[in-house]
């Protein structure tokens, strides 16, 4: 009995899965253009830079409905959202998805690599750290060219206590430090 129980869920598990031509759209959830919905014959993307659009930008964006396989756009300017009701017999969603980024002019957008905002914040934070020891040292010193001092000065002590016990971890701490101003060094030549 349990056979049987377990070949009929997975045949009506299999019938749910078949190949899903929607799931390549609703991965996209990210950038700037996402997929709010999609069931076949109707996707709705968010586009954040049609919020506040003009009449002619949306105007060309409506005309999209007009072309063959396409039933009609919905566009809203106070929302962001576009809504493309198709035949998903006559056009393909990845096609779907390529006249729109086309259209809309997205191409660039998509092909840049995002920053994550973790990595945002961590180099806002470093440039205030950046600016603030330059400030409070009169223009004497950054945050590089203390970062460098302190791992020469560090490196040194290491040596000099140690002698060649040091090895490696006191002389890389030398060799970075002095890395480091080289390298801000040359960098203002």
């Amino acid at each position: 009995m349990h056979v049987l129980t377990g070949l009929a869920i997975a045949a009506l598990l299999g019938k749910s899965h078949q190949s899903d031509t929607l799931a390549p759209l609703r991965s996209l959830t990210a950038g700037p253009i996402r997929v709010a919905h999609a069931i076949p014959g109707r996707v709705r993307f968010v586009v954040p830079s049609l919020r506040g659009a003009d009449a002619d930008a949306l105007g060309a964006i409506e005309r999209l409905g007009s072309l063959d396989g396409f039933e009609r756009v919905d566009v809203s300017a106070i929302s962001g959202s576009l809504v493309v009701h198709y035949r998903p017999e006559r056009i393909d969603p990845p096609l779907l998805f390529g006249a729109v980024v086309r259209l809309l002019g997205l191409e660039a957008e998509l092909e840049r690599v995002p920053t994550p905002a973790v990595t945002r914040e961590l180099h806002l934070l470093a440039h205030g750290v950046d600016r603030a020891i330059y400030h409070k040292t009169y223009g004497m010193l950054d945050l590089s060219s203390l970062t460098a001092l302190i791992l020469t000065a560090l490196g040194g002590r290491k040596v000099a206590a140690e002698g060649w016990r040091a090895l490696p971890t006191g002389f890389t701490l030398l060799w970075w430090g002095l890395h480091s101003l080289r390298a801000k060094d040359d960098s203002r030549a």
